[in-house]
């Protein structure tokens, strides 16, 4: 019990916020977090209310790490979001020189049908993302995530006067701007008469995160996970704060950055699907996955034969299984586009 009173004085003085910390790596993680968003909901208590909203500020941090020129691969099984995303290095060289983004190519030959899954990420370069519209255009139609209201197409000008009034395009903004990089909405093309929205509704997604009790499985998962790396973990976030304060020493900081994080994504790639989905699946990966499927089955059945899915690699290991369970499409190519121009000269791009 007295960790308990330890727990309930740490939610009012700062002083005991330690004990806070030791109080979720000890007590039964997933039973304590279920109580608090009990509490949240029940008592409206402002300091919950506050630990909540960070908790989902983690989330969405955790979400966009999770968001042409190429050689075609070998056929083979996509089990990692590292199937999907890659950062390419120069033999015998240490520094990166792109971060790139995975083109899938899903095939029935006999019924002539192509399914390409199109990995996304929601910060990248602006020629990143007029290569994007180019290529979309080959497509008959181009099935694209957004949460919003059925048949929405984003407008570049509603969405430049929202930058950064809620809290994900914030931090994808602020980003963008450390980077040097743009945001994808602002971009990507999708007035185009192929861009086909593939998404739930914020009040279905909202239902399904509620039914789910997503926010509390991620924050379950991610502490678990924690626990799991134990000391290794520590030492190795040191050795991530030391790499990022190196980056803001550069001569070149928005560079030192773009490396940094391109690095950081590919080494945790797997551990965000984790936290993100589970064993089980979730409203933000699975439930959202077959609401594009389904319109996916919609275009096929009107006689759509070349179709891409636009969606954040983070979902896309989910697609791979779906396509060729459900759909009987085969995997035959692998393309890589370049997201992110990782060379001081700008010559990751032909």
């Amino acid at each position: 019990m007295e960790i308990y009173r330890k727990l309930r004085l740490s939610l009012h003085l700062p002083e005991y916020q330690k004990e806070w910390r030791d109080a979720l790596l000890f007590l039964k993680t997933k039973h304590l977090l279920l109580m608090i968003g009990r509490a949240v909901t029940k008592y409206r208590n402002p300091k919950l209310t506050r630990i909540m909203k960070y908790a989902a500020f983690f989330f969405f941090t955790v979400l966009f790490f999770l968001s042409f020129s190429a050689v075609a691969e070998e056929p083979k099984k996509l089990d990692h979001l590292s199937d999907f995303m890659r950062v390419t290095k120069k033999e015998g060289r240490r520094q990166p020189v792109s971060f790139d983004t995975a083109i899938v190519r899903f095939a029935d030959e006999r019924k002539k049908i192509k399914v390409d899954l199109v990995a996304a990420v929601h910060i990248g370069d602006k020629e990143y993302y007029e290569e994007l519209n180019k290529i979309f255009k080959r497509y008959d139609a181009v099935l694209y995530e957004l949460v919003a209201e059925k048949g929405t197409k984003p407008d570049k000008t509603a969405v430049e006067e929202k930058k950064g009034k809620s809290l994900l395009s914030a931090f994808q903004s602020g980003m963008g701007e450390s980077l040097e990089l743009d945001f994808q909405l602002e971009h990507v093309d999708y007035k185009a008469k192929n861009m086909v929205h593939a998404d739930l509704s914020p009040s279905e997604f909202a239902k399904r995160v509620a039914d789910r009790g997503d926010l509390i499985q991620i924050l379950y998962r991610a502490i678990v996970l924690g626990m799991k790396k134990g000391a290794n973990g520590q030492d190795e976030e040191i050795k991530m704060q030391g790499r990022l304060l190196g980056t803001l020493l550069a001569s070149n900081q928005s560079l030192a950055l773009k490396r940094f994080f391109a690095k950081e994504m590919i080494s945790q790639m797997d551990d965000s699907m984790w936290i993100l989905g589970g064993e089980e699946g979730s409203a933000i990966i699975t439930d959202r996955n077959a609401a594009a499927l389904k319109i996916l089955r919609k275009e096929i059945k009107n006689g759509k034969k070349k179709i891409a899915i636009f969606y954040g690699g983070a979902h896309l290991p989910e697609f791979a299984k779906s396509l060729e369970k459900d759909f009987n499409l085969k995997l035959t190519e692998t393309t890589w586009v370049v997201a992110w121009d990782l060379t001081s000269d700008h010559s990751a791009r032909p």
